[in-house]
C-alpha cells in the first residue's frame, strides 16, 4: 500500500487544530490546508453564515466535498472541522487516504478557550448568542460525548497537556509522526 499522503488533524472545535497544522506543516516544509478557510473561501460565506442559512447536515456534505478535493496526489497537513468525522463518507475517505491525528485537549482548556470565541454556531443559544459558563460547559460536555468514540479511533492520538506551548505541542506530535508514518514526514 502506497505511503498516506495526507496527515489530517482532528479534535473538538478549539483544539488547536489549524496553529497546531500550521506549525508542523511548517517545520516539516509540506502545505497546510485548513478546510473551514477552504469552505469559507469557496462557498464565499463565513462558517456561521452556512449553519444559519442551511444548517449543519448541508454544512457536513460541504466538508466532504472540498476533502475529496483535497484528497488524492496532495501532500499536506489538513485540519478538519470538530465534527468533520461524525460523517462517515468522511471517515471513510480519511482511513484510505490520511493518517489521523486526534488533538485531545482537556476540558477545562477548551471551555477556556470556547467562552471567548462567537464564531462557534454549535455553542450557541437560541438567540444567536454564545452560551454562558455552565450552559457552555454543558453543551461542550454533550457534544463530545458523541464525538468521543470516533475521535479514540483516530491513528495517533495527542493527549495534549495543560499548559504545553504551540511548539511543545508541535514537537511531540512529530515525534509521533516519525514513530508511526516516518514516510509520511519524509
Amino acid at each position: 500500500m502506497d505511503a498516506k499522503k495526507l496527515i489530517a488533524l482532528t479534535g473538538f472545535m478549539g483544539s488547536g487544530k489549524s496553529r497546531i497544522g500550521r506549525e508542523i506543516s511548517g517545520r516539516i516544509g509540506i502545505p497546510f490546508y485548513d478546510l473551514d478557510e477552504i469552505i469559507e473561501r469557496e462557498e464565499k460565506k463565513r462558517i456561521t453564515e452556512i449553519f444559519q442559512a442551511m444548517g449543519e447536515p448541508h454544512f457536513r456534505m460541504l466538508e466532504y466535498k472540498y476533502l475529496r478535493d483535497l484528497i488524492g496526489e496532495k501532500r499536506g497537513v489538513i485540519a478538519l472541522g470538530g465534527g468533520a468525522i461524525q460523517k462517515a463518507e468522511i471517515r471513510d475517505l480519511l482511513e484510505r487516504h490520511a493518517i489521523t491525528v486526534y488533538l485531545n485537549v482537556p476540558m477545562e482548556t477548551l471551555v477556556q478557550r470556547l467562552k471567548k470565541d462567537k464564531n462557534r454556531p454549535l455553542l450557541r443559544n437560541s438567540d444567536g448568542k454564545l452560551l454562558e459558563d455552565q450552559q457552555l460547559r454543558s453543551r461542550i460536555a454533550e457534544i463530545l460525548e458523541r464525538r468521543e468514540p470516533l475521535y479514540q479511533k483516530a491513528d495517533i492520538v495527542l493527549g495534549i497537556q495543560p499548559g504545553w506551548t504551540r511548539n511543545q505541542t508541535a514537537h511531540e506530535l512529530i515525534c509521533l509522526l516519525k514513530t508511526y508514518a516516518p514516510d509520511t514526514i519524509a
